[in-house]
């Protein structure tokens, strides 16, 4: 009996060694890329007056985009693109003010084109939503339309691209004051005219 105990006791002895010997510490360092670095998330834009116009144009897109579907007029078409581009583009600007992208391209004029591409959607908003309205009320669509059950939609849509134009109008207008403000303020220099030397007149 006594040698299998000792056999016990070396089996035990084993494990217990290995159990110690398994104690490695691993480290690892990381590296920074240098494009996270100057990203971060900026939810408070959505809070600023720019940032709720952008909600709201894209809620009277999505609108818009509700009542003008299905598409059976060419203009109905044509209202459709432009929503659908300008919810793209408005999109796009929301991604680029929440992850504060405008650090990774600082040299890029960013509030000069989202000044422009906001003012050619007015422009374009509101030619659409006249047009919506103006073609839906004709004789040769009225009629059709209020059949088939989409005349009422569509003038809905026709008035909530007139909300989204005043809505685009509306950021347009306080874009202009922010790219006004940001930019440098013009220095004159005024030189100084020199009487005539009396000397050099002889």
């Amino acid at each position: 009996m006594a040698p299998s105990e000792t056999s016990v006791q070396t089996t035990n002895s084993r494990k217990t060694d290995t159990s110690h010997s398994v104690g490695v510490k691993v480290t690892t360092k990381a590296e920074s890329t240098g494009i996270t670095d100057n990203l971060e998330l900026n939810p408070w834009y959505f809070r600023t007056v720019p940032g709720i116009l952008k909600i709201v144009q894209l809620l009277f897109a999505i609108i818009c985009m509700g009542c003008g579907s299905p598409v059976v007029t060419s203009y109905t078409n044509f209202f459709m693109f432009v929503v659908a581009l300008y919810f793209i583009i408005t999109l796009v600007f929301c991604v680029i003010y929440f992850f504060t992208i405008k650090r990774l391209l600082p040299k890029i004029p960013w509030l000069l084109i989202e000044l422009i591409a906001t003012a050619v959607g007015v422009v374009l908003y509101f030619i659409v939503a006249v047009v919506q309205l103006a073609a839906t009320n004709r004789k040769d669509y009225h009629y059709a339309l209020y059949h088939h059950g989409y005349y009422s939609s569509y003038i809905a849509a026709g008035c909530f691209g007139l909300f989204n134009f005043i809505a685009y109008a509306a950021g347009t207008f306080f874009l202009f004051l922010e790219w006004k403000d940001s930019k440098p303020p013009t220095t004159t220099v005024t030189i100084p005219e020199t009487a005539p030397n009396p000397a050099n007149s002889h």
